[in-house]
């Protein structure tokens, strides 16, 4: 199942679902990739979805783009970013966003306020962490 470009909330599967995105109030170069508390603003968990090369995506927010560094997920201000894949599990309603090679993927330990966003191997069984909601929004 192919995602459609447009705007999105991202969110955890871990209870209460919380939105995935970044501090908008950080305006350094890079910023981390978190669960992000309900007062933020919207900017903060508005994501833009751009498909590339068929089934690989361009994640941004905020203007900045998602890209790896070491075992986290970063935003970057005017850098290039990484091209994701989406992957949709419809026994879990649900979606990991892995590498390209697909070798790591997007991990949540937890879905406490601030807690970054992790990348971790593919295991046998794919524990809720690692799954997320892409809930398109509509532009009025």
């Amino acid at each position: 199942m192919s995602v459609a470009p447009g705007l999105y909330r991202i969110t955890t599967h871990l209870d209460p679902n919380p939105a995935v995105g970044i501090d908008p109030r950080l305006r350094a170069g890079i910023v981390p990739v978190i669960v992000v508390p309900p007062e933020f603003p919207p900017e903060g968990s508005t994501w833009e979805i751009i498909q590339e090369d068929g089934q690989l995506y361009l994640l941004t927010i905020n203007t900045a783009r998602t890209r790896p560094d070491e075992d986290k997920v970063l935003a970057f201000y005017g850098e290039p970013g990484e091209r994701w894949r989406l992957v949709h599990h419809p026994l879990r309603r649900g979606y990991t966003i892995l590498s390209p090679d697909e070798s790591l993927a997007w991990y949540l330990p937890d879905s406490g306020n601030l807690t970054q966003v992790q990348l971790k191997p593919l295991e046998l069984f794919l524990g809720e962490g690692y799954f997320f909601n892409l809930e398109q929004l509509i532009d009025n």
